[in-house]
């Protein structure tokens, strides 16, 4: 056992001081105090993570070039295991958090066990106080407003109809089969897939209710008619059905994250063939927005694409 804990405990050690960072930062009590979404979760807690292995590595393991690298990664990996069985976590978000905890934990691993083996000298018991940087940092970066974005995702297709055929099936779409929607890794990973969208009247001011998988809902207001041209919606989500998954708690609730709106355009090509343009604009308010907004953009263009698909294929002959 004690020769187990040599090879691996800073690996243990590392998983289980994250596990405990993601509780603190996660408990709702600590609302005002720490946010998942802030630079000291995203930032600092991974470089932690890589150094606790390089900490706790006896001289023998330093002396291996792939410690530094293995070590930090199995560390960050480990957390992982340990948030989604604890389900703190799920898939989606560990995605979304794999790309920094992992690059952060193995460079400053690198570092860390560069400049040990540069000094031959044993780690001083002082280093062992970074582990409390992130419940120093984290109360003091909440007392700065979170800058707020406005960020926008444009797709487009090129349809072999006519905008008066395509109309029909932008402002309402019928029940989606399953056969027509063909899933991609974020709806294997959790995103719910569209179902399909009412329409109460065909006018400006009319109310657009769109369906997702799991019984999620968006009242969407018409706010631009231009028949066969164009037609544009402020979006929001209906609070009671934001799905109990770790993911949509963290991106539908609270002011972090809001959907404005979304507008279909239709411009006529020659050939009776129509350039049909999906765009939606989305709102961040975190510590973290340039970050979020490359998610957004990703999670947005695949949404936007496939449902470009099943409609370029319900209006061509």
């Amino acid at each position: 056992m004690k020769e187990l804990f040599s090879r691996y405990g800073g690996i243990l050690m590392g998983a289980l001081y994250g596990l405990l960072v993601r509780v603190i930062f996660g408990w709702t009590d600590f609302g005002d105090v720490f946010s998942l979404l802030s630079i000291t979760f995203l930032g600092v807690v991974p470089i932690i993570l890589g150094l606790i292995p390089i900490f706790l590595a006896s001289d023998e393991q330093l002396e291996k070039q792939w410690y530094p690298v293995v070590h930090p990664l199995l560390t960050v990996l480990v957390f992982f295991i340990f948030c989604i069985a604890s389900k703190l976590e799920d898939l989606l978000c560990i995605i979304v958090l794999a790309i920094p905890y992992m690059a952060a934990a193995v460079v400053f691993g690198i570092i860390a066990r560069t400049i040990i083996v540069a000094k031959r000298k044993k780690r001083n018991k002082k280093l062992y106080s970074i582990l409390l940087l992130p419940v120093l940092l984290g109360p003091i970066e909440q007392q700065f407003n979170s800058p707020v974005g406005i960020y926008s995702v444009v797709s487009t297709i090129t349809v072999d109809a006519r905008p008066e055929e395509i109309w029909p099936n932008i402002i309402r779409v019928r029940e989606i089969k399953e056969e027509e929607y063909k899933r991609g890794f974020f709806n294997i990973a959790g995103i719910p897939r569209p179902l399909y969208a009412e329409l109460d009247k065909d006018t400006l001011h009319a109310t657009r209710i769109g369906h997702f998988e799991g019984g999620l809902m968006f009242i969407e207001k018409v706010d631009a008619w231009d028949r066969y041209n164009h037609i544009g919606f402020n979006i929001k989500v209906v609070p009671s059905t934001i799905r109990k998954t770790v993911f949509d708690q963290h991106l539908l609730k609270g002011d972090h994250f809001r959907f404005l709106n979304a507008a279909y355009t239709l411009k006529p090509m020659p050939n009776g063939r129509t350039e049909l343009i999906l765009s939606s604009t989305y709102q961040l308010k975190t510590k973290i927005n340039p970050y979020a907004a490359f998610w957004g953009e990703q999670l947005l263009s695949d949404f936007q694409e496939r449902l470009l698909k099943v409609i370029k294929k319900r209006c061509e002959p």
